[in-house]
């Protein structure tokens, strides 16, 4: 089964995700609300796909993901951000190569198309 790690710190915003992508998709989801657990989440299992937000407590989204991308054995994995900052997850992105970027609000059944290209490997960008 596949496994998306969702590192969000919207209750509401997580459990919307998290009813979209495992209700659509057969893929299993778990949710961090605090940026830094992520690194300890991925130790525990490594997630086809990491879901961000920028703006989390502990540790920022942008952070995690510098964490990630500086660990050659988590640099594999696809980034999804899902931010009210696009703007701040692009630049990242642009030191990095490609990922994805989707604003909040976000429509739930682009989220589904994305998540299950991207943990699929058909959609890098």
């Amino acid at each position: 089964m596949k496994y998306v790690l969702i590192a969000e710190d919207d209750p509401a915003n997580a459990e919307l995700i998290t009813q979209a992508v495992c209700d659509n998709l057969y893929i299993g989801c778990h949710v961090v609300q605090n940026g830094a657990l992520v690194p300890d989440a991925i130790a525990a299992r490594r997630p086809d796909l990491l879901i961000l937000d920028v703006s989390l407590p502990g540790l920022s989204g942008l952070d995690v993901f510098d964490l990630v991308r500086s660990d050659p054995a988590y640099q594999g994995i696809p980034v999804l951000f899902l931010t009210g900052s696009p703007q701040k997850a692009e630049a990242a992105f642009a030191r990095t190569g490609t990922h994805r970027v989707m604003a909040k609000p976000f429509d739930v059944d682009e989220l589904v198309a994305v998540v299950d290209q991207m943990v699929d490997g058909r959609l890098a960008a």
